[in-house]
């Protein structure tokens, strides 16, 4: 089995399709070569303003309105502290980050000073104890594709069209062992200059020695690894292209500060891919934490509690809400005990939902960023919801952006176990393929997915890993298309210029319609560029 692919795989496809793809996808392709075991990596969320909740690893914002994801009464195990007022979109916001510090549990969030270096140090210790994400290191680059990595592809999805340049200098903040590290180098070889950092020692370790089995040191696009705070990016003086940050920014004492140091290195007209937790999706591994904590009386030994957070599972009866979602959704991942002990016993965790998100979002506002769409788009439509009643669809299109976001959350929490999500620095400008005449059209050229499985073939697998049967038209089009690079493409000399669909058009014995190009973009696996 490939890690590296297992974790591509898993981040690409729309959870919403299936009950827990850790236990239930395994399938063949590229004529049964590669077989591709899908492990779901630990999913994401964010923080709730403004009440506080103690009693898991540090004091954890998890307040959903007047509720608390505690079968006990708030009111008995929370206490408020004066929330400090962050710059927003509207005054009126306010994020839960706190001017006290605040003493629960194994640690503190959002303090401040020496308070934050405590949580700092117990979050390195777990990571140093515990290196993530725990794929091995094997011989030569990565042969899978994530195309939330992929400058191209990120930025065709945003944007409607391929990048004018690949040229593009990569900050990976929190690259932990280095397998999105791998992954960003791979699919980006023109990148000009790519850093990595980590609190964690241990973990970089690893991660320089994957980027040395890959072949990729020296290159320009291998990262150059960083020992350091994702708060002191500033100190390396480099702006970036293409920021990257997965399951960072809800471990940090201060998301605020953090999301604010990385967006302040965001070049104008530069991406930003994170990932963060829900509440929602996670409501029995914050139960499951908190319960831990208790038991281990705020003692910070990981290896202590793996063993007893195995033991529990295994004792608690089979009616047991925390045991059944452990079940079902998490537990062929959890065999590992790294990504255990992440999930169930990580010091410091900010959980999210639609309403906090987007208030955290909003507190970089004045540096220009903008919320640019969910990198998964296809659980988020409410046709999956309410498709079969018209009247109930309309009214909920009807509603403003977030509040569509929100009605999707609340009506299936189990799906939204994290968001993933891009920035942008200033407004993304859409291109409208509909609006060309055809010449325009047929003039534009066009670049063919790097990650198309079974490659080349007549039917190929979409993101959801559908088989589309292509037309004999689309089928020569793709085929004569330039493949989007990627360092084995460059390493072996097979780069090709893009070229305009009208000089390919010329070339073949199919006639290749308007509509059958348009549908292969729909599908991602064509980017059109003017």
């Amino acid at each position: 089995v490939t890690p590296f692919l297992s974790i591509a795989l898993c981040q690409s496809f729309p959870v919403a399709t299936f009950a827990g793809c850790a236990r239930m996808l395994k399938l063949t392709v590229l004529g049964a070569a590669a077989i591709f075991s899908v492990v779901l990596p630990q999913q994401a969320a964010g923080f709730s303003a403004p009440t506080v909740l103690s009693g898991a690893r540090g004091v954890v914002h998890r307040a959903h309105g007047a509720r608390c994801f505690t079968p006990v009464d708030c009111a008995k195990r929370t206490r408020r502290a004066p929330p400090l007022k962050m710059v927003a979109a509207n005054d009126d916001i306010q994020v839960g980050v706190s001017d006290d510090v605040q003493n629960v549990g194994r640690g503190t969030l959002m303090a401040k000073g020496d308070a934050v270096k405590e949580v700092t140090g117990k979050v390195q210790g777990l990571y140093d104890a515990y290196p993530y994400p725990p794929e091995k290191v094997f011989d030569g680059p990565t042969v899978g594709y994530n195309r939330r990595w992929s400058w191209t592809h990120a930025n065709a999805v945003i944007r409607g069209e391929a990048p004018a340049s690949n040229a593009i200098e990569i900050l990976d903040a929190g690259c932990g062992t280095g397998v999105t590290a791998q992954y960003l180098s791979h699919l980006n070889p023109m990148a000009t200059h790519f850093n990595a950092l980590d609190l964690s020692e241990e973990a970089l370790k690893v991660a320089k020695e994957r980027a040395e089995k890959a072949d990729l040191v020296g290159a320009p696009n291998n990262a150059v690894f960083h020992h350091m705070s994702l708060y002191d990016v500033a100190v390396l003086d480099r702006k970036y292209d293409f920021i990257n940050c997965v399951g960072v920014l809800h471990h940090l004492p201060d998301p605020v500060q953090g999301l604010r140091a990385l967006a302040e290195q965001l070049k104008p007209g530069g991406l930003m891919h994170i990932f963060v937790y829900s509440a929602l999706g996670r409501r029995e591994i914050m139960l499951m934490q908190e319960a831990l904590a208790l038991l281990q009386g705020g003692e910070t030994d990981f290896v202590e509690g793996v063993a007893m957070g195995r033991e529990v599972f295994k004792v608690l009866p089979e009616s047991s809400r925390i045991k059944t979602r452990e079940k079902e959704r998490w537990e062929m991942e959890n065999e590992r005990d790294s990504t255990f002990a992440d999930m169930y016993l990580h010091p410091q965790e900010v959980d999210y939902t639609v309403p906090s998100l987007f208030q955290w979002i909003d507190t970089v506002s004045d540096l220009g960023i903008e919320f640019a769409g969910f990198s998964n788009p296809k659980i988020w439509d409410l046709k999956r919801l309410l498709g079969d009643s018209p009247d109930l669809l309309a009214k909920a299109q009807a509603l403003p952006e977030r509040q569509r976001y929100r009605l999707a959350e609340t009506l299936d929490p189990d799906t939204f176990t994290h968001y993933e999500f891009f920035l942008s620095k200033g407004p993304v400008e859409r291109t409208d393929w509909a609006a060309l005449d055809d010449e325009a059209f047929f003039a534009s050229e066009a670049i063919r997915q790097a990650g198309l499985a079974p490659w080349p073939a007549e039917r190929v697998f979409d993101e959801s890993y559908n088989l589309i049967q292509l037309t004999d038209a689309q089928y020569e089009l793709l085929q004569k298309c330039a493949q989007d690079p990627t360092a084995e493409t460059v390493e072996w000399g097979d780069v090709e210029e893009p070229r305009t669909l009208s000089a390919m058009m010329e070339e073949m014995e199919a006639k290749v319609t308007r509509e059958e190009v348009m549908k292969l973009v729909e599908l991602e696996f064509l980017f059109l560029r003017k």
